[in-house]
């Protein structure tokens, strides 16, 4: 390159210095831009500013970068430019040679505050969808597996319970849950009898209820099952001892149910 006549200066730092958007509200990164050059002064004219060739390029650089960067992360911001404003030393005419060009970010103790509120505030929006996240996985678990299933209803007690969903967290109980399901699960067989007999029970009068437990009692008894059939004779009372029973038991029966099926081992 020829560079002609005209008398060079020393080599010096031109500083510009710039305010940037971050990706959090109210929080710009505090930029120092440093040009390090030599420019050449002719007679009669004023030597150029290093500045005014690389501040228009710097902040095409920087601006785009500092926007998708937390206001905390000063560091990497200005390892994220370097080496495009590094590039920049291409843009030397033929009066000012750019040898270096760089930049420090920075932020004011009064915007650092701001930038540290800013990332707890986010912390915590994550943490609360995180949770809201596990919620929906939880209560999808329940309808398509525990409800389908009652034996998988245990599951749900391993469950670790999140705070951030404060009264949510406790509206089901795992045991509660567990226990319902497997008592009340509409396929299963003992179920289906217990309902059927407390349904039918309901609708006798005591005499009628006495006769039907007094004859289930004998099956039971027959079936193999002789502590279910004590349990059911101890609370079959008779309706001349002035006991009075709406419906029988449904813990009872649906235990006699349960055994029903057993082999007869008399």
């Amino acid at each position: 390159m020829t560079w002609g006549a005209g008398r060079w200066h020393d080599l010096r730092d031109y500083v510009h210095h710039d305010h940037y958007p971050s990706v959090d509200d109210d929080v710009a990164f505090k930029v120092t831009l440093t040009v390090r050059a030599r420019v050449r002064s002719r007679r009669g004219q004023s030597p150029p500013d290093p500045l005014d060739l690389i501040v228009p390029a710097a902040d095409k650089v920087i601006r785009p970068a500092a926007r998708r960067i937390g206001g905390l992360r000063c560091g990497y911001l200005q390892h994220r430019v370097a080496g495009e404003l590094a590039e920049l030393t291409s843009k030397s005419t033929k009066d000012a040679r750019i040898s270096d060009v760089y930049c420090r970010v920075k932020l004011d103790e009064e915007t650092a505050a701001r930038a540290r509120e800013v990332q707890r505030m986010r912390h915590e929006l994550e943490l609360d969808e995180l949770a809201r996240q596990q919620a929906r996985a939880r209560a999808q678990f329940i309808r398509d597996e525990c409800l389908a299933d009652p034996a998988t209803a245990r599951v749900y007690t391993l469950l670790e319970r999140s705070p951030r969903l404060g009264e949510l967290a406790g509206v089901l109980d795992g045991d509660d849950l567990v226990a319902q399901l497997a008592q009340w699960h509409e396929p299963a067989m003992p179920v289906l009898i217990a309902q059927a007999v407390i349904g039918l029970l309901g609708r006798l009068t005591p005499k009628q209820s006495y006769d039907i437990v007094d004859n289930f009692i004998g099956v039971v008894r027959g079936y193999g099952a002789p502590e279910v059939a004590d349990q059911l004779q101890a609370l079959n009372k008779h309706p001349d001892e002035g006991v009075h029973r709406e419906a029988f038991p449904a813990d009872v029966v649906n235990g006699a149910a349960k055994h029903s099926a057993a082999p007869n081992v008399s």
